[in-house]
């Protein structure tokens, strides 16, 4: 297992932070990832329009998980159509 953060950039209309906050956290637990630590960021203005959209609601996710197993996780985020943008960032 190996320590991440996970920024995720959620739709900021229609309550779509809980539901694509609900839905990123089942995948991660369909994997075997474990949350150390979360923090919702709030809602922010883009630097550049994202899939049309101009604001963002930022969340940090510290994430433990096998290596091998975050390319099928991105799979499975591409997928998730209220997330606009993700990143993981190896800590270490």
């Amino acid at each position: 297992m190996r320590s991440y953060e996970f920024t995720a950039v959620f739709r900021v209309k229609e309550d779509n932070y809980a539901t694509g906050l609900k839905a990123v956290k089942a995948i991660f637990e369909k994997n075997g990832v474990t949350i150390s630590s979360e923090e919702d960021m709030g809602d922010r203005l883009l630097a550049y329009p994202v899939k049309k959209e101009e604001r963002g609601h930022y969340h940090l996710l510290n994430i433990d998980a096998d290596p091998a197993g975050i390319l099928k996780i991105e799979e499975a985020l591409k997928l998730e159509t209220s997330l606009l943008k993700y990143l993981f960032v190896k800590k270490d």
